[in-house]
C-alpha cells in the first residue's frame, strides 16, 4: 500500500509500505481524507526531528472496514490507568503514543487502530471537514483552561487554521477578539469569523496597539503563530492577572517584570475533545471548510508540501484525499 514517509528534512515521500497487521482488538481503517498540520511542516523544514521510516500524519478521517462507519481518528493512545490518566488528562498518558511521532501516522491508505480511538462522522459532516478536527478539539481544550468571561478581550496571536479557529471559538465564547497576523488575507479570515480589530504586525507595533484597545492589557492571550518572538511578545500583551496560552511555541524569553500575577501556561490536544470538536463541525458552530485553501491526493503528497511551505500559494489548511 501507498503511504507518506519521512526519510528527512525536505525528504517526505509517498513509498509503498506493508499493509498493517490487524490483530487484538484492533480494527482496519481505510484513510478518506487528513490534513497537513503545523507538525508536518515543522517536520518538513528539518525544524523537528523523528525516526527515519516513520509514516507521518494525525489529523484524518476514514472508514471502518468491518462497520462501513465513517470516523474519525484520535491520533493519542492512552492507557487510562496512570496517574494522569486517572486525573482526567489522558493527554499526558504515562505511556501515550502519538500517531505520526512516536507511532506510524495517518497518512496511509489503511491503518489499525483501537475502537476507542474512534469518533463517528454524523452524515452532514464531510470527509473534508472531518480532516480538521484536532485544531478544533485544540481550541477547546485550550479555552477550557483560560475559562474566560463574556466580554473579556482575547487577543489571538497568529491566524494561521489554529489561530482562526482559536478566534472562532473565543467569539463563541463571548469574547471580544484581537486577531494578530503578518499576512492581509489571514486576517480578512479572521474578520469573517468576527474578529473585532485585526492587527497586521508588520505595520504596526502589535503590542501597543493590543494595549491601546484593551486600555490595560487582554484579558487572555492565544500565542498560534508558532514563534520565540512571538512567544516573548505576550507578558506585555496580558494584563495584570490575566492569562496566557502557549499553542503555537512553548520556547522563548519570558520577561515578567509587568505581568503581575499573569498565569502562563502550555497546552496541547486532548482525547477528550474530540466528540465535542466533532458535534460543533455537525452543527456549523465552527467553520473548518472555509480554511480548506488547497486539496490534493495522497499520491501528490510532496506537492501538497511544497503548496502548504509556500506564502505565495496563501495556504491556511492544505487537505489531503485518499
Amino acid at each position: 500500500m501507498r503511504a507518506v514517509v519521512y526519510r528527512g528534512p525536505r525528504n517526505i515521500k509517498v513509498e509503498d509500505v506493508s499493509k498493517p497487521r490487524v490483530s487484538g482488538k484492533k480494527v482496519l481503517v481505510k484513510f478518506k481524507a487528513g490534513s497537513i498540520c503545523g507538525t508536518d511542516m515543522h517536520l518538513y523544514r528539518g525544524e523537528w526531528k523523528i525516526k527515519h521510516g516513520r509514516i507521518i500524519g494525525h489529523d484524518a478521517c476514514g472508514v471502518r472496514v468491518d462497520t462501513g462507519e465513517r470516523v474519525v481518528m484520535i491520533p493519542i493512545t492512552y492507557c487510562g490507568s496512570c496517574y494522569y490518566c486517572l486525573r482526567g488528562l489522558t493527554g499526558y498518558c504515562e505511556h501515550a503514543k502519538f500517531y505520526g511521532l512516536t507511532r506510524n501516522g495517518f497518512f496511509a491508505e489503511s491503518l489499525a487502530m483501537r475502537p476507542k480511538n474512534l469518533v463517528p462522522i454524523p452524515a452532514n459532516v464531510s470527509d473534508e471537514e472531518a480532516a480538521v478536527v484536532e485544531p478544533v478539539a485544540l481550541a477547546l481544550h485550550a479555552l477550557e483552561l483560560l475559562k474566560p468571561n463574556v466580554g473579556d478581550w482575547a487577543t489571538v496571536i497568529g491566524q494561521g487554521a489554529i489561530g482562526l479557529l482559536m478566534t472562532q471559538m473565543t467569539r463563541l465564547k463571548g469574547c471580544r477578539v484581537i486577531a494578530v497576523d503578518l499576512a492581509d488575507y489571514r486576517l480578512r479570515l479572521a474578520e469573517k469569523y468576527g474578529a473585532d480589530h485585526c492587527v497586521n504586525a508588520l505595520r504596526e507595533d502589535a503590542v501597543k496597539r493590543v494595549r491601546e484597545i484593551t486600555k490595560r492589557g487582554s484579558d487572555v492571550v492565544i500565542e498560534a503563530a508558532g514563534t520565540a518572538r512571538t512567544v516573548e511578545q505576550t507578558p506585555f500583551m496580558v494584563r495584570k492577572a490575566g492569562k496566557v496560552a502557549l499553542v503555537g511555541e512553548f520556547k522563548g524569553y519570558l520577561n515578567l517584570e509587568d505581568a503581575d500575577e499573569a498565569l502562563f501556561f502550555t497546552t496541547y490536544i486532548s482525547p477528550a475533545e474530540y466528540p465535542l470538536a466533532v458535534q460543533l463541525i455537525a452543527d456549523k458552530r465552527v467553520d473548518v471548510k472555509g480554511l480548506i485553501t488547497h486539496k490534493f491526493s495522497l499520491v501528490d503528497f510532496e506537492k501538497a508540501l511544497q503548496t502548504a511551505n509556500s506564502p505565495e500559494e496563501k495556504p491556511v489548511k492544505v487537505v489531503i484525499t485518499a
